[in-house]
């Protein structure tokens, strides 16, 4: 063999040995990825109310009777007329309550074919006839409807009228099983009371009643034009959320192990824009999505907040 053909068959040999004892890299995991967050539900305006007489909607309630129709009523002044609506604000009804005044209605719960129509407004605090209107739920198609039973109450805490802190105005009630409840809407402060009725006054014939005080929440928006202010809420269906609205955020809770316990831990903070839902004042859930409109006739929804 030829010196430049052992010398090449040298190297050959070198390589390969060399190649046998090279350390392989070691194995780099891929970084770990974060799923992509699910973006904010969005608040779509998509109606407006058709009701001409109907120009400061301050309560909705889903009807317990008739699928897809929803309850409405005016803010102070309006005459006592429940309007009867669907999801985008197209007029289905007027009825008249016969038997009740509407000094300052507010909010309006249903539940097993009758409404609650709250007479809740209070807003200089020196109301000392606030009531609930317990009303069957009509027909759309009906004309008036008689009031089943009348139910007036005071706060435990409220010894002047008006107090030094205006903190006595409502206008959001809510259902819980056999419960009725109320958060204030407080102008001292950006807080809310949750307020528990008792069940005997609904049941039989009673003048007055005391409401139970459960619990004070802060629910921000210092920095916000109307901040704190308590505006309506709605319990979902299954009684798993509960939605709370104010003029600067839409709140979803979770249900807590207790009732004094709702609004501690919110599981979805929704800012709102005040130029697209200005004074928003009523709230309903509609399956899992929620509507709510506002006293510039507006009809808002917002798909599955809280997912």
């Amino acid at each position: 063999m030829t010196r430049p053909l052992l010398l090449a068959s040298a190297a050959l040999c070198l390589l390969a040995a060399g190649a046998s004892t090279v350390e392989s890299p070691p194995e780099v995991e891929p970084p770990e990825v974060e799923p992509p967050k699910a973006a904010p539900p969005r608040v779509e305006r998509v109606g407006r109310l058709e009701a001409e007489a109907l120009n400061e909607s301050s309560g909705l309630a889903a009807s317990s009777r008739h699928p897809g129709v929803f309850w409405t009523h005016n803010d102070s002044g309006g005459a006592p007329v429940l309007y009867a609506m669907d999801a985008r604000g197209t007029h289905l009804g007027a009825v008249r309550v016969s038997g009740a005044t509407a000094k300052d209605w507010e909010s309006i719960a249903a539940r097993d074919g009758l409404l609650y129509v709250g007479d809740v407004g209070n807003n200089a605090n020196r109301r000392k006839d606030l009531a609930v209107h317990v009303v069957p739920e009509p027909d759309v198609a009906a004309d008036s409807v008689a009031v089943e039973r009348t139910v007036r109450f005071r706060y435990p805490d409220q010894t002047e009228f008006p107090p030094a802190a205006r903190n006595f105005d409502a206008e959001a009630l809510f259902h819980d099983g056999d419960d009725l409840y109320l958060l204030t809407k407080h102008r001292g402060d950006t807080e809310t009371t949750l307020y528990r009725f008792p069940r005997a006054p609904f049941e039989t014939d009673a003048r007055a009643t005391v409401l139970t005080k459960l619990a004070t929440f802060d629910v921000g928006g210092a920095d916000a034009p109307f901040g704190g202010m308590v505006t309506a809420a709605d319990l979902r269906g299954d009684g798993e959320r509960l939605a709370v609205l104010t003029y600067h955020a839409l709140f979803v809770f979770d249900r807590p192990e207790a009732p004094e316990r709702w609004l501690e831990a919110p599981r979805l903070v929704l800012p709102l824009d005040p130029a697209t839902a200005a004074q928003c004042e009523a709230l309903a859930w509609d399956g899992d999505d929620l509507v709510f409109t506002n006293e510039g006739r507006g009809v808002f929804r917002v798909r599955a907040p809280g997912g």
